[in-house]
Parts: C-alpha cells; structure tokens; sequence
C-alpha cells in the first residue's frame, strides 16, 4: 500500500511539471524568436492597420513582427512602402500574388522568395527606419533564414525614383 502510494504521489508531481512546461508549438516559436536574434532581427509582438482591396477601411491585424533596424535613417524613401500579399486597387504588382504602395524593383531572389514563402506573410512595411516583416510564424528555421534574406534585401533599397 505504501508503495502505491509513493507512485500516486510521484506521478501526481510528473503530471504538475509537465503541465508547467510549454507546448510545442510555443517552444517552437521560441525557437525561431532565438534564431531571428542570432540573424540581427528584432522580434515584436504586434499590430498593423492593413487597407483592404479598395483602400477604404483599415484592418488590423494582430501579427508578430520581425525587424531589421537601419543604424541611419534613409531620407530619400518616403514615410512607409507597403507591401502586400493581396491586391489593393491602386497599388503596383510586383510578383505574382504581391502588390506594393509604392514602385520598387526587385531582384531575381527576392522576387523567387516572396512566390515561394509570400503565402505565410500578412505584409511587409518598409520606412526610412527599417524593415518591417509580419506574419504568424509558420514555419521553421530554413523559412526564416530565406524570410531574413528578404528583410535584408529589402533594408538595401534607399531611394525611390
């Protein structure tokens, strides 16, 4: 009887911490939080006013943000660069499924990235500041990798004509 016990008592503990300890899908967005860091990304949790396919209405949209700071402001870029997986009326297209507030050019990469990863993204904000890339963490540490490509491709435009 004793023994019984002893082991109601220790599984009754095993069950306590295990239910203390994280899921896995929290360790894995941990995980990639870790990771961004390592890459020289910021991590923030987040929202952003995204206009709808008339550019009427805002909506937001609770997202975590990924960020690549400038160590210098840009003066020439205008105060925000929206770009969006969704079609905005008078927004340019830039790749197929994407549309941008303003036109840019893009590189060959950045365009093969945005087509193949652009499903898991609820935008991209580039200003003067930085680099902004929202999404919902879905995916794993190769995804962020070619998603810091983008952010850092991105940071290099410092002029609009």
């Amino acid at each position: 009887m004793t023994a019984l016990i002893v082991i109601f008592i220790t599984l009754s503990l095993m069950g306590s911490v295990l239910w203390v300890l994280p899921p896995k899908k929290e360790r894995q967005r941990m995980g990639l939080r870790m990771h961004a860091r390592k890459l020289g990304l910021t991590v923030q949790l987040t929202s952003i006013d995204l206009p709808d396919k008339w550019d009427k209405s805002m909506n937001r949209h609770k997202v975590v943000a990924y960020s690549l700071y400038r160590a210098k402001p840009q003066v020439l870029l205008p105060d925000e660069i929206l770009l969006l997986p969704y079609e905005v009326w008078k927004y340019h297209a830039l790749v197929s499924g994407w549309w941008s507030s303003n036109e840019i050019i893009l590189t060959e990469d950045l365009k093969v990235n945005l087509d193949k990863y652009g499903y898991l993204l609820k935008g991209i904000k580039i200003t003067p500041e930085g680099v902004f890339l929202y999404w919902n963490e879905d995916g794993d540490e190769a995804v962020l990798d070619a998603l810091s490509k983008v952010i850092f491709s991105l940071a290099e435009i410092n002029n609009i004509d």
